[in-house]
C-alpha cells in the first residue's frame, strides 16, 4: 500500500490517530498515523510541496526525538505548544541555546537550523513541517 493509498476521505479525525496533510493549492487529506506512514512521509512524492500537521503528546523528551538533533533544509518548521512546558534548543556553530515555550505559544524553527525539544512537563504539541527530506543526527 502506498502513502497515496492511505489516504482517508472523512469527517472529523482524531489528530491522536492522524496526521493532516496540507498540501499545495489549499487542498488537505487525512492519513492514518502509522509507523508505515510516518516513514514513508520522506520519500513519497505525493507528499512533496506540502506541509504535514501532526499532534504530538510527550512525557519526556525521548517522547519528541531527544536527544537526536533534527533539521528541515526545505522549509520552516511551526511549533505550537498547546499545553505543558517545554523548551527548543538549536545549535549553530557548536553553540547550544535554548528558548521556553509556555503553554498556547508558537515557536517558528528557520529552515536549515539543527533543534530538538526538552519536556519539562507533559506537554501536547502541534507541528506544521515540511516533512520531505527532514534530516536527523545523533548527539
Amino acid at each position: 500500500m502506498t502513502v497515496q493509498d492511505s489516504h482517508i476521505d472523512q469527517g472529523a479525525v482524531s489528530l491522536q490517530d492522524h496526521c493532516i496533510y496540507l498540501a499545495g493549492g489549499g487542498r488537505m487529506r487525512s492519513y492514518p498515523r502509522t509507523v508505515e506512514f510516518l516513514r514513508n512521509t520522506r520519500q513519497d512524492p505525493s507528499l512533496v510541496g506540502g506541509r504535514m500537521l501532526t499532534l504530538f503528546h510527550a512525557s519526556c523528551s525521548e517522547d519528541v526525538h531527544y536527544p537526536t538533533w533534527e533539521m528541515h533544509p526545505h522549509g520552516d518548521e511551526l511549533l505550537i505548544l498547546l499545553s505543558g512546558s517545554l523548551s527548543v534548543e538549536f545549535r549553530d556553530s557548536g553553540r547550544v541555546e535554548a528558548s521556553l515555550l509556555q503553554p498556547q505559544a508558537a515557536f517558528i524553527v528557520p529552515s536549515g537550523d539543527w533543534h530538538r525539544l526538552i519536556v519539562h512537563e507533559s506537554s501536547t504539541l502541534i507541528a506544521i513541517t515540511l516533512g520531505h527530506q527532514t534530516v536527523h543526527e545523533a548527539d
